[in-house]
């Protein structure tokens, strides 16, 4: 990387180590360096906000403060938080070097042994470093800014379409209605096509508009009892859990902080897909919990269809619709949904499957509250989450 000119602020209360620092970058024969320096923190900090250095060499002790408080006083800062730092030491202590590293230096220099050529590398590098940093938050800025200005105009072309194709839904049905008997079996099969396909938009709609809900999502997480969660997603789901003589058992499961309403989505998709998804036999579904340490490990396993091996990733992406025999006509956003809910709660989602054996769907979130509440061991039979994989 090609700079003109490079400003370092050396702080250090020993003028002949100021001394032989500037007379090794003066060294440098790619860069022309331009030396700031103060025998004291307080005079450092004054240069640093007038003189805005590229990087600061500080003395681990220096009378007024030390240079890991001179680096704390840095980070709280915005203008400086960014300039890298290297930290300089009279002794080679490991736990010096350690606990300077572990403040946000970028490097730690033994006084004896620096050479010219070592510290203007280590400077060189540092500079470098703290530009491609800078870059990249501003290019992940960037991608959030690009992402929401997506979720925006996800929710705003789903919402507006909403009142069009409810319009379209009213008007076959009315037309349906006032000319049955009067049309050729042709004509009725083509109104009741019409229907089916305007029936289909209006729930990819609504798909498409709980998607996009979820990247708007800011509100706080409280504590939740995923009892209570996968209770309430069972209970919407009571219609096809009847039809389908399904078989649920659940486990205990935990409580933690989260959002309520997008972590019941979350289960009443996946518990829904495995009763759509399901073989020729009842399904049965499990649902348990494992403590992993610092994680809990949720499970919603199922004996349906599977999913084929290669296909086990790309089924969390938006519109991915797999063909594994299944006769349920799936809109591909559900499991993209569950994985948006997953990483809005810093966890992540996961399939275990065999096709033609079954699923287990895991999900791993991080503790936060756990007390004992037991849920029933089996809970009855449970409509279809309109979302599918």
């Amino acid at each position: 990387m090609k700079i003109s000119e490079i400003c370092v602020l050396i702080i250090d209360d020993s003028s002949e180590d100021r001394e032989v620092l500037r007379r090794h970058l003066s060294k440098s024969p790619q860069r022309n360096i331009r030396i700031i320096e103060s025998d004291s923190s307080d005079e450092g900090w004054e240069l640093c906000q007038t003189e805005h250095p590229d990087c600061i060499l500080i003395d681990y002790q220096i009378p007024d403060a030390d240079g890991l408080e001179f680096i704390s006083l840095l980070n709280q800062n915005e203008q400086s938080q960014n300039i890298p730092v290297l930290m300089l030491t009279g002794q080679g202590d490991e736990t010096v070097a350690s606990e300077a590293l572990k403040s946000g230096a970028a490097d730690y220099l033994v006084k004896g042994k620096i050479t010219a050529e070592g510290i203007v590398g280590a400077v060189t590098r540092a500079i470098e470093k703290a530009a491609l940093i800078r870059k990249t938050e501003q290019q992940h800025l960037e991608i959030e800014r690009s992402q929401q200005e997506l979720e925006q105009f996800t929710h705003r072309a789903s919402h507006d379409l909403q009142a069009p194709v409810r319009r379209i839904i009213t008007f076959l049905e009315l037309l349906q209605k006032e000319l049955n008997g009067n049309l050729s079996d042709r004509s009725q099969d083509y109104i009741a096509r019409s229907l089916k396909s305007a029936y289909h938009m209006r729930r990819l709609i609504k798909a498409l508009l709980d998607y996009s809900l979820l990247g708007g999502a800011a509100k706080p997480f409280v504590s939740v009892n995923l009892n209570q969660v996968v209770q309430e997603a069972l209970t919407q789901l009571e219609q096809s859990i009847q039809e389908t003589q399904a078989n649920i058992t659940v486990a205990s499961l935990p409580t933690m902080m989260g959002n309520e309403l997008f972590l019941q989505q979350l289960f009443q998709n996946l518990i829904g897909n495995a009763l759509k998804f399901r073989s020729e036999k009842p399904p049965r579904i499990q649902i348990f919990a494992s403590d992993i340490g610092t994680k809990w490990n949720i499970t919603v396993s199922d004996n349906g269809v599977g999913i084929p091996g290669d296909a086990t990733e790309k089924i969390f992406a938006v519109f991915q619709r797999l063909d594994n025999g299944s006769k349920t006509d799936g809109l591909g956003i559900g499991l993209a949904l569950c994985k948006k809910v997953m990483e809005m709660h810093g966890g992540s989602i996961w399939v275990d499957s065999v096709e033609g054996e079954g699923s287990k769907f895991c999900m791993t979130f991080l503790k936060a509250v756990s007390p004992e509440t037991k849920a029933p061991s089996c809970l009855g039979r449970v409509d279809a989450f309109p979302h599918a994989r």
